[in-house]
């Protein structure tokens, strides 16, 4: 399969046509890993390593939308995480289910904004107020860009 990487936003008319509907962002979606036992934010890895692999770098204008837990936090009683920048840890998703499979927690942060991120960011993971004791928290950040459709 091919890999293909460009700068441009992808919209769609969604089967309309051009002139008539109006084109809106297509929505994007990563999965992402980290350790969900650190107590200071830690750049979040691209696939299922929580040491390996790129960091993910968000855009200046995504908004992000969610995160599905896929899983992969051990022990705790209920065990959560926080996802965010290291200037404000919690600042994309609070509280987030790590080791219930299927759970989907939308962005609620401070960062979680109309227009999207003021600037790139680095996004980390870190402990939630319920601990786990081990394991890899696995999950599926989505998000969109903001764009005014304008053709």
């Amino acid at each position: 399969m091919a890999t293909t990487t460009f700068q441009g936003v992808v919209r769609s008319l969604g089967g309309g046509t051009r002139g008539t509907h109006t084109p809106t962002p297509v929505t994007q979606s990563v999965q992402i890993s980290f350790d969900p036992t650190e107590s200071s934010a830690t750049n979040v890895r691209i696939g299922t390593s929580a040491t390996s692999g790129e960091t993910l770098t968000l855009p200046a204008g995504a908004i992000p939308i969610s995160i599905m837990t896929i899983g992969g936090a051990t022990g705790g009683t209920n065990p959560t995480v926080d996802i965010g920048t290291s200037a404000d840890p919690d600042g994309l998703f609070n509280e987030v289910d790590a080791d219930t499979a299927g759970t989907i927690a939308g962005a609620g942060g401070a960062l979680a904004v109309a227009g999207g991120l003021a600037a790139d960011a680095t996004v980390t993971g870190i402990v939630g107020s319920s601990a786990a004791t081990g394991g890899t928290f696995t999950g599926v950040l989505t998000y969109v860009m903001a764009n005014n459709s304008v053709e």
